[in-house]
């Protein structure tokens, strides 16, 4: 098989399920790049609408001689830190399946065997990680990660953990590469030990240059996302990304903005949530709608139409939200 018709079959099983199948992480299995891929999708009912298209994948990843396995319960999620349930699939509540593809058939099966188990253990993540190919170093971030994640907010109220590992890389980090932007549309299923991390910038290198033979137009759509908008960052579920003239650093930032995407999505990536904050989020984005600039301080953030301020924000940490954009 040559690379088109290689090409043209990742391209098509990425469609059966809306993009939910990342064409990167597959990009990565079938030229050998990383060894397995394991991805959620949400699904309402397990019935034959559902397995028909499993079964299409299933028969396509055959074609490129790979192995694709699927979980045998359904996961729900219900906060930042991922999976908080698995139940069979009859239970009626939105949920999630498990899937996996590697040339390994024992590779796919336990990529989805540890999805689970990588939140309940920190071994479990690890494994999970090494399964997946990610590098050591980020594998040890990982573990640092797992390590401060007991949500005592008294003892250290700017070590989040799992809770906001976006911010934790950003801690590590002298630079900010494109390669490593986990704040708007991450190249990357894994949060990288620094946003300047070689081995994550070789890697999403080697993934973009075979994107753009697969699809030029999601190439384009990808580099722009990673390299244009300002984002303002409170979870991964929840930004703002915002384009103009930017200047500062994570603690002291200035933007000029004339245009913003909303990517406030928590409200359909969980299942339970916190209402207080919801609101909250969305009368930042009003006043956000209403105005061209932002100047972020570590303790507070201010909204401006020209030189009216609209609105001064408290926050209750300096990384919670941040302004961010790569720097090289």
């Amino acid at each position: 098989m040559n690379q088109d018709q290689k090409n043209k079959i990742i391209e098509e099983i990425t469609k059966i399920f809306s993009g939910q199948l990342s064409v990167l992480e597959l990009i990565g299995v079938v030229y050998g790049i990383k060894p397995t891929m394991a991805e959620m999708i949400n699904f309402n009912k397990f019935d034959k609408a559902l397995i028909k298209k499993l079964n299409k994948i299933n028969y396509l990843c055959k074609k490129l001689s790979l192995h694709f396995v699927v979980s045998t319960k359904k996961f729900i999620i219900n906060s930042p830190l991922g999976i908080f349930e698995m139940v069979d699939f009859d239970d009626p509540r939105k949920g999630k399946i498990a899937v996996g593809i590697s040339k390994s058939k024992e590779d796919a099966l336990e990529g989805v065997n540890l999805y689970y188990k990588k939140t309940l253990t920190d071994k479990g993540n690890r494994d999970f990680g090494r399964i997946m190919g990610y590098p050591e170093c980020c594998l040890d971030f990982g573990d640092y990660l797992c390590e401060n994640s007991k949500g005592d907010k008294d003892y250290d109220p700017n070590n989040f953990g799992f809770a906001n590992p976006a911010v934790e890389s950003l801690k590590r980090s002298k630079n900010f590469a494109w390669q490593c932007n986990v704040f708007t549309e991450s190249p990357l299923s894994y949060y990288p030990c620094s946003l300047d991390c070689q081995k994550s910038i070789d890697y999403v290198n080697k993934l973009v240059k075979i994107l753009k033979k697969v699809n030029e137009h999601h190439y384009k759509f990808l580099i722009n996302y990673l390299k244009k908008p300002v984002s303002l960052y409170w979870t991964c579920a929840d930004r703002i990304l915002l384009y103009g003239d930017f200047k500062g650093d994570f603690e002291k930032a200035e933007l000029k903005y004339d245009r913003l995407e909303s990517r406030l999505d928590s409200i359909e990536f969980y299942q339970q949530n916190d209402m207080k904050l919801i609101k909250e989020l969305n009368r930042v984005k009003g006043f956000i709608e209403k105005g061209n600039k932002i100047i972020m301080r570590p303790n507070y953030f201010e909204i401006f139409k020209n030189n009216k301020k609209l609105f001064k924000f408290k926050k209750e940490n300096k990384y919670i939200p941040i302004l961010v954009k790569p720097n090289k």
